[in-house]
């Protein structure tokens, strides 16, 4: 059976409606999520707008799990979210010093960056396109995650194929305990999908 983990995070608020026990994440809670990322695990967690379903993102048999577990053609391609934009260079083509700067800058809503991609990297990560969409993650549990395992984690949303997604662990954890390795309490973000932008061009793929 995998591991409940339990994470306060700031304001967070009763996540059921039966009584929830949340606990700051200790160092044997995080290192168990750590060690279960860096074997090939997946993981359900919460991001800025509702919870996803995440693996090291260089690890490409937890990638063929991930999109297993969830139904999705590799085709699609995947956001990868960092805890800081240099975490993802390994898989980018060199970026500018202006275009670090813009991404470093921010915005008050969740931005996922169309970066071109290195050469070398798996289309199951990228799916069809040249481009890999990336985000600094600004929840403060994914934000830990990808600090503490210094690499990019995969993010989608944590739902089978064309079912609903969910900022409710209780659902969460009904639908996908079983599937997913870990499944990490913590409080969504409450913001919308991010915004896509392309850095090159600057278009807004998604508002």
């Amino acid at each position: 059976m995998p591991k409940l983990l339990w994470i306060k995070t700031p304001n967070y608020k009763r996540l059921s409606n039966n009584p929830v026990f949340l606990l700051a994440m200790n160092h044997w809670q995080l290192r168990f999520t750590l060690k279960s990322l860096k074997s090939g695990g997946v993981i359900a967690y919460p991001t800025e707008s509702v919870y996803g379903l995440g693996c090291d993102a260089i690890n490409l048999t937890a990638i063929e799990h991930l999109l297993l577990i969830k139904n999705r053609s590799y085709k699609k391609g995947l956001i990868i979210l960092v805890s800081e934009i240099q975490q993802a260079f390994p898989l980018l083509s060199p970026l500018s010093s202006a275009q670090i700067n813009q991404i470093k800058q921010g915005s008050p809503r969740a931005t996922t960056w169309l970066i071109e991609k290195d050469p070398g990297v798996s289309q199951l990560l990228s799916g069809e396109y040249q481009k890999l969409a990336v985000r600094i993650t600004t929840n403060p549990v994914a934000r830990r995650l990808c600090k503490m395992l210094g690499r990019p984690i995969v993010s989608t949303s944590c739902n089978l194929n064309t079912k609903p997604t969910s900022t409710q662990v209780s659902r969460i954890r009904n639908q996908m305990l079983i599937k997913v390795d870990k499944v990490i309490a913590g409080r969504c973000c409450g913001q919308r999908p991010s915004q896509i932008i392309d850095l090159e061009s600057g278009t807004i793929i998604r508002q």
